[in-house]
């Protein structure tokens, strides 16, 4: 006789006692939605007004502006009354709607390693860096869209090709020192914001580490600028990264609640609506939970009437960008440069 009958099954340690999928769960580097984010201030203060003014999906919503003006002169005094006047307008701001969710399905986790809590937590995660990328490619496409079609700098020193500076490799070490002459020329003047690739941080990690005991101090370009960094824009071949700088106050983020997420509604047939805070995403969602029976035996077998929940994000936002009321004649707020490898 023998205990091979009997042996134990295979054994599992359990879930909450390891961390092995940590890393599956990572977030990325979000930088040209988190600078949006953080500039929206500077180009609205008024920001929460305006959302908090849009009271239902389909109204229009704007901002007043006037356009700059260039006043006649005169070399001699009159009496005659000047008429030059200002034009006022009006900016629209559009929004889109971005949604996603997940279900939960409670009798799959009464024999299961894994629990309800822990899946469904694991679940907030990846609905957060959902929105995440989608946001930050988003902000990345309204960068390079509204990326500055004039350059008074325009070969001095950087070849504009496309409304893209062209940076030699010899040139990468001194970029953010030319930078800021670039925008003085443009006249812009002050603090500017940079969104660039993952390897830019290299590139800075050493020039700023060639302090004044070296041959070569570098240290002095970075005073002005606020560095972020993003995944979401690829070099072209031949290039290492891409830079976009822009002053501060350029850039604005806008997000808007459903109606019925903001009244708390909820149906007879197991429908609830309500705001949820995403502390990775920075601000509030609208919320739609689904409890309902549903046959979900594809999931798991004998689940041909189960309790099914649903968790439904949606929010609309809007990424803008400050006026320019004539972007063929004036510089935009927004310059691209690519760094060559050669």
């Amino acid at each position: 006789m023998t205990l091979a009958t009997t042996i134990l099954d295979e054994y599992r340690l359990a879930y909450a006692r390891s961390k092995m999928d940590a890393y599956e769960h990572r977030l990325s580097i979000y930088g040209g939605f988190q600078t949006f984010l953080n500039d929206t201030p500077n180009l609205i203060p008024g920001y929460a007004d305006l959302q908090l003014g849009k009271t239902y999906q389909a109204q229009t919503v704007s901002i007043p502006v006037i356009q700059r003006a260039t006043y006649s002169t005169s070399a001699t005094r009159a009496c005659t009354k000047n008429t030059d006047e200002n034009t006022s307008a009006y900016e629209d701001v559009t929004f889109t709607t971005i949604e996603t969710g997940f279900q939960m399905l409670k009798a799959q986790y009464k024999s299961n390693n894994i629990q309800y809590q822990q899946d469904f937590n694991r679940k907030m995660i990846d609905v957060q860096r959902t929105f995440l990328a989608a946001l930050d490619t988003a902000a990345l496409t309204n960068l390079n869209t509204n990326k500055s079609a004039v350059n008074n700098a325009d070969g001095n020193p950087y070849t504009v090709a496309s409304n893209i500076m062209v940076v030699p490799e010899e040139d990468n070490d001194l970029f953010f020192n030319e930078l800021g002459s670039i925008m003085l020329q443009n006249d812009f003047d002050g603090f500017y914001n940079v969104v660039a690739t993952p390897r830019v941080r290299a590139l800075i990690r050493e020039l700023t580490a060639q302090g004044s005991a070296n041959d070569m101090n570098t240290q002095f370009q970075f005073d002005n600028y606020s560095l972020a960094y993003t995944r979401s824009v690829t070099p072209a071949t031949g290039y290492r990264d891409v830079v976009y700088a822009m002053p501060t106050g350029s850039l604005g983020y806008l997000s808007w609640i459903d109606v019925d997420s903001q009244m708390g509604n909820r149906s007879s047939d197991g429908h609830e609506w309500s705001t949820q805070m995403l502390p990775l995403l920075g601000h509030n969602v609208g919320l739609l939970y689904s409890s309902t029976c549903a046959s979900k035996d594809s999931t798991l077998t004998g689940l041909d009437a189960t309790l099914h929940e649903s968790w439904q994000f949606s929010f609309d936002y809007a990424f803008i960008n400050a006026y320019n009321s004539d972007s063929s004649t004036y510089p935009g707020t927004i310059f691209r440069a690519d760094f060559s490898k050669t």
